[in-house]
């Protein structure tokens, strides 16, 4: 059994504790060439910080696995490609249905991620089926002349208001 006293200094120091902030670089810069490299990158990235927390005999619990997948998964996070056009996009998407599956994301913030990387998707998708608009002002034609005689009135115009 232990003493109040030492459960009371027990308590205190692990309050008082604040682990080393470890901050991982993903690794060489380098752009990955499709989802298989960018979930190459990850996966090296979460093995070189496990690894390292496994091997730092001055880590928080040296050698606990629950801390070092910690680590490991934020340097995971790090390592995903930027959700910049459609490539961007779907690499993070398999980078990020990876990590779910192996337990470097949490599943609540993996649908997050999901969700993010869906409308970044969608955005590059429709930048590219957009024509390309010419500079300058438009061509005048006859649809154009005909759509303006179709418009519908504005809500707040005087016409709305007169009773026939």
């Amino acid at each position: 059994m232990f003493t109040d006293a030492q459960i009371k200094t027990v308590v205190q120091s692990a309050l008082e504790f604040i682990p080393p902030n470890k901050t991982l670089e993903p690794g060489p810069a380098r752009r990955p060439a499709g989802p298989k490299a960018a979930l190459r990158h990850c996966c090296n990235a979460w093995q070189r910080a496990f690894d390292e927390y496994m091997e730092d005999p001055n880590a928080y619990v040296p050698g606990d696995k629950l801390f070092a997948s910690k680590d490991a998964g934020e340097a995971y996070r790090n390592a995903m490609p930027l959700l910049v056009g459609y490539n961007g996009a779907r690499d993070f998407i398999a980078c990020a249905a990876h990590g779910i599956l192996i337990g470097a994301i949490a599943k609540d913030e993996g649908g997050q991620l999901l969700y993010a990387a869906q409308v970044a998707l969608s955005i590059a998708q429709s930048e590219n089926r957009q024509p390309k608009r010419p500079v300058g002002r438009p061509r005048k034609s006859a649809s154009n002349s005909a759509s303006k005689i179709n418009t519908p009135v504005p809500l707040n115009s005087p016409i709305e208001c007169v009773k026939q």
